[in-house]
């Protein structure tokens, strides 16, 4: 076009990004029922390829014949007949979420791979189930991609199909590769250790497989009352649930359970009614001898205490998925020191604490899930709109953010960078964006001093008795001005030369 008669070719490779799969096991507690609520609300951006009923040592349905008389009938058992009654709420919305979104997945391939597995009493793995089939077969696929096994409840159905496939395949030519191609594609997010099966088998013939214990029991399950008062606060209270996820958002929603809400649970026991049981908003030492902060009022939030397990999945721009030490909406986790029986090393890591800043400026050490629980519960919030408007525009839609100059950079110390942050929203909303140094995760001794860190440009120093190999952390935060000022992150992470 400018007459030199020269040309330029351009090869451009596109490719489909590829949803984290995860299969749920869950043991029907309510808070498992009102995670899945909020999973499906995401089942967009992550590729539900199971959705499992497990037992654990709270929940399990009872088999004739057991040494344990306990384990002879149910205890906390709601039966399995609910799964279904959600999948078909969720039925009713689907329209509305495809408008938002064409990714939702149909309704009627979720009915396909919800299943029963074991379920007859805590660690029960007796015999091969419809849920434990299914999990072998993830479990043994071509697919690439990592397969997280979500454990709401116990390991005892994952359990069981691991040990089909060692029965299978042990002692044959493929053992090897299969065992291999498991422990490099397999990795389990849990809500702590519900039953012994995961002590008792995975650990001892499955050490290599990564196990996170994924509980942020304070942050978003029962216990969230005992963190001091703070504005964290605000989108569990009452009026936040009742007038963005509890009222007036569809079929779906109408499921979920807060605090002295009226809902009666099926099979669970008095101390556990939380819905019902006016005497549980007046304890202040309930379930399990904690003391929470204040008392819980009609409809505040109840629990999901399982849903760190599938936060670390979502599209946030924090980077736990490539290093669980990065942190994000999950937590930040850390390798423990724990060994089997047979003196293995175990490939198990736990959630670590990060400083928080309170309003007041001093700081404690909290669960690093608890400064994205407003993010959590706006983003929740905007979702549950979507249940109900079918028209885009009306609705609001996350803002993304990227950094000019990428999200992996080299530096050394002493050196002066310059960092440029690009923020677009789907809406055309206005986008906010500030920057800072994420210190828990940097392993560097000396804080960042950030200049324009309120603006989309950032400046600053690598301190000069930074060291070869460590790392400085650094968080973009974009958010919008529209409905649930809803946020999104990059992570940058700097590597001193």
């Amino acid at each position: 076009m400018d007459g030199s008669n020269r040309s330029i070719s351009v090869n451009i490779t596109v490719t489909k990004t590829q949803r984290p799969r995860c299969i749920i096991t869950q043991d029907a507690e309510v808070d498992d029922m009102n995670s899945l609520i909020h999973v499906l609300l995401y089942s967009n951006e992550v590729d539900i390829q199971g959705i499992v009923q497990s037992s654990s040592k709270f929940h399990w349905k009872g088999v004739a014949g057991q040494k344990e008389e306990k384990y002879t009938k149910p205890y906390r058992w709601p039966g399995t007949e609910w799964m279904q009654k959600y999948l078909n709420a969720y039925q009713k919305v689907y329209p509305n979420l495809k408008k938002h979104d064409k990714s939702y997945p149909a309704p009627a391939y979720l009915k396909s791979v919800t299943k029963v597995g074991n379920i007859g009493y805590k660690g029960e793995m007796d015999s091969v189930t419809e849920g434990s089939e299914l999990i072998k077969k993830k479990i043994l696929d071509n697919d690439e991609r990592t397969l997280y096994l979500l454990a709401w409840g116990g390991t005892n159905t994952i359990s069981r199909a691991l040990k089909d496939i060692e029965k299978e395949y042990k002692g044959t030519k493929q053992w090897d590769a299969i065992r291999k191609k498991i422990i490099n594609k397999v990795v389990i997010p849990a809500c702590g250790e519900q039953d012994e099966t995961y002590s008792e088998y995975i650990a001892e013939e499955w050490p290599e497989i990564k196990f996170m214990s994924c509980s942020q029991m304070s942050s978003y399950a029962y216990m969230w009352r005992t963190q001091p008062e703070d504005s964290s606060k605000k989108t569990l209270y009452a009026d936040f649930m009742l007038k963005n996820l509890i009222r007036k958002h569809g079929a779906l929603l109408d499921n979920y359970v807060t605090w002295g809400d009226g809902t009666y649970l099926d099979g669970e026991e008095p101390g556990s009614q939380f819905g019902t049981n006016e005497d549980l908003l007046d304890s202040l030492d309930w379930w399990g001898g904690f003391n929470p902060v204040q008392k819980y009022q009609r409809y505040d939030f109840l629990s999901e205490g399982d849903s760190p397990t599938f936060f670390m999945l979502l599209d946030t721009g924090l980077r736990t998925l490539e290093d669980v030490t990065n942190g994000g909406f999950s937590g930040r986790y850390a390798k423990a020191d724990k060994k089997n029986s047979k003196g293995q090393e175990v490939n198990y890591w736990s959630p670590v604490k990060d400083t928080y800043v309170k309003e007041d400026g001093n700081t404690m050490q909290v669960e690093s899930s608890w400064k994205y629980i407003d993010d959590i519960q706006n983003d929740f919030a905007s979702r549950a709109d979507w249940c109900i408007v079918n028209d885009y525009a009306k609705a609001n839609h996350a803002p993304k953010v990227s950094v000019t100059e990428g999200t992996d950079i080299k530096a050394s110390a002493g050196e002066t960078l310059k960092l440029h942050a690009i923020a677009t929203d789907p809406d055309d909303d206005y986008v906010t964006v500030s920057w800072s140094e994420y210190t828990d995760a940097s392993t560097t001794e000396t804080a960042l001093t950030l200049k324009g860190a309120a603006s989309d440009t950032i400046s600053f120093k690598i301190p000069e008795d930074a060291k070869a190999g460590q790392k400085i952390h650094l968080i973009v935060q974009a958010q919008d001005d529209g409905e649930h000022t809803l946020t999104h992150y990059q992570q940058v992470i700097i590597t001193i030369k």
